[in-house]
């Protein structure tokens, strides 16, 4: 061989590796029990597991991640692609092909919400602490969240109701000012996990209620819509809301990205409606949107934040979807479909890849999810429950297989009871903060967040993959964007049974074991 091929051979097996995925590293967590059914990580000021930098993966190498209910978390194995053994065909043998040749959509990404609640749990522990705790969501030393929601002024995840504006009849919104709750808790919050981010943050608000004066029922709880009909006085006024809200976070150094119409608009018309609510029908929230949210939007310079309808759960997906999208007057102004997990049960995820084929042009994201009554068996606050992990991950996988673009959790952050929530509507966090002892814990629910937010950044798109037998392993398939592409394939396993899993791709062939109940992401 010639000295020149010799040099074309190295300077090709540069190019090869120069955009390597580099898999970090990640430090032992201090394990503690609770009895139920799995393990937390403990956090204290000295000591809190974390991801380090890690070296290029060589030519024809691999990278898992593993954590399981037995202890492992983002446990790091490296090894070289194998041949194809021969397999027995069962449940305890399974066969993946990955083809990234066929893809689907491009995801937007994962995160949480940055609630009252949150940050004052956030702000009720030290400096030192604090940081580590957004640290762990949001820095390459964490699971590198990439989406925030804000909800706009108060909801049940508040000490109490208040909104933005009081002032009875101001129209004009001449008194509409951000809450201490923003300017002391919530901003400050985003503003240290914008800092600590390599990734942009992608933030969007959503409101629970209009000002009580504004509204049907003059209260910001129970059955009650808003005044009059859409273009009218009111609904100028509180489309008028969204533009300053807006305006007030771009003036605190924050970008709203979209904003939702209104969170969960069936609570109100339910009665005697606990916590901050506001009722749409579907042709409702199409004629605010398309008369009143999205010219106001676009006359205040706003033309670029993206509109989400729905934010409410799938059951209400197809008959909001076909009232909203079919009238091209009220389509053009929204971007997106927002979706929550609560009533999922009653109707399949099929329904999502429904509503994506009907109306392609219009994204659909999952905005909330949490574990709360009546989905969970007490204690609400289930310090270590790995089935609770397993039920975010089986949620990411479905709403994914089904062109969702992101997943999104509900408060980042909560105590040890589940809250502060103001009507006691306690649930349970993927960190839960115990400001006594001066220390949180990292629950299983933030590890299977983990290995999805963490390895399938922004841009990443889906990709084919298919099992050539039937299995009880949940998976999925992406390819991320450049300049380390890489391809991604995240398998959840919920039975507590080993599984034989060889992974056949177009650069070769995986043969691992799937632990019993575990999540794995393989990188290559």
């Amino acid at each position: 061989m010639s000295v020149f091929s010799n040099f074309w051979l190295g300077l090709g097996f540069l190019c090869v590796h120069i955009g390597a995925f580099s898999p970090p590293k990640y430090s032992k967590c201090i394990s503690k029990d609770f009895g139920h059914g799995g393990t937390v990580c403990l956090c204290s000021e000295n000591e809190c597991d974390s991801f380090s930098e890690g070296t290029p993966l060589g030519m024809g190498e691999y990278a898992v991640y593993t954590s399981t209910k037995a202890r492992e978390r983002f446990s790091l194995k490296t090894a070289k692609f194998g041949k194809s053994l021969t397999m027995k065909s069962s449940v305890e043998n399974v066969r993946l092909m990955v083809n990234n040749s066929v893809r689907f959509q491009k995801i937007l990404g994962f995160g949480g919400a940055f609630t009252d609640a949150a940050s004052i749990n956030l702000y009720n522990i030290s400096t030192t602490l604090r940081q580590k705790l957004l640290s762990s969501y949001f820095s390459e030393e964490g699971i590198e969240y990439n989406i925030g929601r804000i909800p706009m002024a108060s909801c049940d995840f508040s000490t109490r109701p208040y909104s933005y504006n009081d002032h009875v009849g101001d129209l004009e919104m001449a008194d509409f000012s951000l809450a201490d709750e923003d300017i002391q808790l919530k901003i400050p919050s985003i503003l240290t996990a914008m800092k600590m981010s390599k990734k942009n943050i992608t933030f969007f608000g959503s409101p629970w209620s209009a000002p009580a004066w504004m509204k049907t029922n003059n209260k910001m709880t129970g059955f009650g819509q808003l005044k009059g009909k859409a273009g009218d006085k009111y609904h100028k006024a509180w489309a008028l809301y969204f533009a300053k809200f807006i305006e007030a976070y771009e003036e605190k150094g924050i970008n709203i990205w979209a904003v939702t119409a209104q969170n969960e608009p069936s609570d109100g018309y339910i009665p005697f409606f606990t916590f901050q609510c506001m009722g749409y029908t579907p042709e409702m929230e199409r004629d605010f949107i398309k008369e009143d949210l999205g010219p106001m939007l676009s006359a205040h310079g706003h033309a670029d934040v993206k509109i989400i309808m729905l934010d409410d759960q799938r059951m209400f997906l197809k008959q909001w979807a076909n009232t909203i999208l079919n009238d091209p007057d009220a389509a053009k102004y929204v971007a997106g479909i927002g979706v929550h997990w609560y009533e999922d049960r009653f109707l399949p995820a099929k329904v999502l890849s429904d509503i994506h084929n009907r109306f392609p042009d219009h994204f659909i994201l999952a905005t909330e999810a949490c574990i709360a009554p009546p989905l969970s068996k007490p204690p609400v606050v289930s310090l270590g429950d790995w089935a609770r992990g397993n039920q975010y991950s089986h949620s990411i996988i479905e709403d994914l297989s089904n062109w969702a673009v992101g997943w999104v959790d509900w408060n980042i952050a909560l105590n040890m009871e589940g809250g502060p929530n103001w009507v006691k509507n306690f649930v349970d966090s993927p960190i839960i903060v115990d400001a006594e002892k001066g220390i949180f814990y990292k629950q299983p629910m933030f590890y299977h967040l983990g290995h999805f937010s963490k390895f399938v950044p922004p841009g990443s798109q889906r990709i084919e993959v298919t099992a050539s037998e039937k299995s009880f392993l949940q998976f999925i398939g992406f390819t991320t964007p450049a300049p380390s592409t890489s391809t991604v394939v995240i398998i959840l396993n919920t039975y507590d049974l080993a599984v034989q899993l060889q992974i056949h791709s177009q650069d070769g062939t995986i043969n691992e074991t799937v632990p019993p109940s575990s999540i794995q992401t393989y990188i290559w």
